[in-house]
């Protein structure tokens, strides 16, 4: 077994104890309605280090990291409100279905970072346009995200590291490598 396999397997395991032993699925905001408010006096560490450590990001969640990318801060009052000002950013469709406590899945991710953050997509992603399904494939091969389902849940750790990889791109243009580093060249 080589060393990067070990590691990996290392930090999967550590990341779940992680979350058990602080008892995520326990403490996580449940928003049952699309106009339920988040803490107001969260502030954008504050948000990052909570939805970090949760085990699946809400709807709700994920469109306040997006606002919280692409403006630095959230002053929307309630989840409706997140979801019309991505809609007239053509951050998400506007075909979509919303649900403030459903978790938010990778397809759908990919497809708001990727209409976020201006990512330049590939051949099929210039052929047919935006999809959930070419948005996370691209963003897998370029490694904003890493490999897994379109329908599966995002989890809170891949979330923060993926806002991370998405604002060092609209920043400078190129994306991280996964120690988080820029090629200069």
């Amino acid at each position: 077994m080589n060393s990067s396999y070990k590691y990996k397997i290392l930090m999967i395991v550590a990341v779940g104890l992680t979350a058990v032993v602080a008892g995520c699925g326990d403490r996580a905001m449940q928003i049952a309605q699309p106009s339920a408010v988040l803490p107001a006096d969260e502030d954008s560490a504050a948000f990052l280090d909570r939805v970090s450590s949760c085990s699946t990001v809400n709807e709700d969640d994920a469109t306040r990291g997006l606002l919280i990318l692409l403006d630095g801060k959230d002053t929307s009052e309630n989840f409706q409100q997140r979801v019309e000002k991505l809609r007239s950013r053509n951050i998400v469709a506007s075909s979509w279905n919303f649900d403030g406590d459903k978790p938010i899945t990778r397809g759908k991710f990919a497809y708001m970072i990727y209409q976020a953050a201006k990512i330049p997509g590939g051949v099929m992603l210039q052929l047919t346009g935006p999809s959930q399904r070419y948005c996370l494939r691209e963003l897998q091969y370029q490694e904003v995200m890493d490999d897994g389902f379109p329908l599966s849940p995002v989890t809170g750790i891949e979330f923060v590291g993926v806002l991370n990889n998405a604002d060092t791109y609209i920043r400078t243009g190129k994306i991280p490598d996964k120690a988080g580093r820029i090629d200069e060249n």
